[in-house]
């Protein structure tokens, strides 16, 4: 499934807007990278994004990919 395709079936579901989606999953990476926390930092490190910050493409991507290594116990820690 295409990004774009994925942000209008999440804005369906949720009456809602894939811009307004879109939005909403920045404003969480914009506080998220922002969190003094030391093991949220270190979870936002592992990220990989080009940039000041992730994209909301770029971080859901990666939890894609977390989430399919998850289910195939094949992950490797980084």
């Amino acid at each position: 499934m295409e990004f774009k395709e994925l942000m209008e079936k999440v804005a369906k579901k949720h009456g809602t807007t894939a811009l307004e989606v879109y939005s909403e999953i920045q404003k969480v990476i914009d506080v998220g990278m922002k969190d003094s926390d030391e093991e949220v930092q270190k979870n936002w490190k592992r990220v990989p994004y080009e940039g000041e910050k992730p994209s909301p493409e770029e971080l859901i991507q990666y939890l894609v990919g977390e989430m399919l290594c998850m289910e195939e116990e094949t992950c490797e820690e980084v």
